[in-house]
This record gives C-alpha cells, structure tokens and sequence, in this order.
C-alpha cells in the first residue's frame, strides 16, 4: 500500500483547477483494507452521477476512487480502469482494467494493476510492440502469446500470460521488481499517458 499512501500524501485534489463555484469535499473509503479519505472537487461531472452522490452519503464514489489512485492521469485516460468493489467489506481495489460502470466500479471482477517504473522512451517501446501484436506483425517468438487492443481512451492494453507478459516489460528495460502474479495467471500491461500498468492476479 505504499502506493497509494504516497498518494495520499498529493492530497488529491491539487492536480485540479477548482472552478468558482467548486466546493472541495471529503468522502471516506478503504483501499485494500485501509482507510482512506479522500478530497475531490464535486463540481466535476467525471467523477460520478449526482444520484451515486446522493445515494452513497459519506463513502466515496467509484470514480473518485479511481481519480484518486490515478493522479497522473487525465479523466479520458482513466477509462480504462475501474475499481473492483467490495460491498462486504465496503472497500475497493487498487486500480484494475477492465469494464466500468457509470461509477466507476468494475462490471465484472477484474485484474487490479500497479505503476511500473518506466521511462517515457520505455513506454513507447511497449506501445510499438503493442501496435505490431495488434496488426498482426509481430514476429518475436511470442508473437502467438500476445494479443493487444487500443482501448477507446487511448491506452494500449496487451494481453498474455503472467510470464509473457512480464517478460516483454523486461526487454523492454521496465524495472518489474519481484514477481509477485500468480504463474500461468492471465495478465496484462495498460500503457496510457507515457505512465506503464501491470495487471494481473496476484498472489
């Protein structure tokens, strides 16, 4: 979780120009777990519906959640992640790709991801072999393995197995620390931004 207590520490809202009339509010949530509160500017509409807003009361809207973990992001560029939500335990997750509804949460359970350390350089390298796996030009010996798709936010997703997947950040130069997805697990990297996601299940 050092992830996103240093995070926390931006305290949210600065990477937003508050309109005049913005009021910046408070709403609390568990991350994995933890507690968090978050502020946010609730006069922008990307964060959620004013009936979640309404119906939710003090606990945080999905999308907030997602803007939260995502500062580097722009509102377009976060489409392509939602966050799996547990009513039981009334947390979310960290970051995960995958289908979204009006709130932000994931439509179905989905891989969670996590910020690769990468260089801009390395990130378009990534995007390269994504756009070779998505014409079907890619002619390394994991050509078969790999798929890729450019998301309608601009991210391009490739997707495999853990240790394809892995593997190609590493030629790549991405510095992927200690694996830590489950082995023969599908997984998948979101480049969005110049910023590099590994998503995968882990254990």
């Amino acid at each position: 979780m050092a992830y996103a207590k240093q995070i926390a520490a931006l305290i949210f809202g600065l990477s937003f120009a508050a309109p005049a009339m913005a009021a910046t509010v408070s709403c609390n949530t568990n991350i994995d777990g933890q507690p968090y509160q978050i502020f946010y500017d609730d006069a922008e509409p990307y964060y959620s519906s004013f009936r979640e807003r309404i119906f939710s009361r003090n606990a945080c809207p999905g999308a907030v959640v997602v803007a939260f973990l995502t500062p580097e992001l722009t509102p377009a560029e976060r489409q392509v992640f939602c966050s799996n939500y547990d009513a039981r335990t009334r947390s979310h997750s960290m970051p995960a790709q995958g289908r979204r509804d009006a709130y932000g949460r994931c439509v179905e359970p989905s891989r969670t991801c996590r910020l690769v350390n990468t260089t801009r350089d390395q990130a378009m390298d990534l995007v390269g072999l994504g756009e070779e796996a998505e014409n079907r030009t890619l002619t390394s010996r994991v050509s078969s393995t790999v798929s890729a798709v450019t998301h309608s936010s601009g991210a391009m997703v490739l997707s495999g197995n853990a240790g394809t997947i892995t593997g190609l950040l590493s030629s790549a130069g991405a510095a992927i620390g200690a694996p830590t997805m489950l082995a023969g697990a599908a997984a998948s990297v979101v480049v969005i931004g110049g910023a590099v996601y590994l998503c995968g299940d882990e254990d």
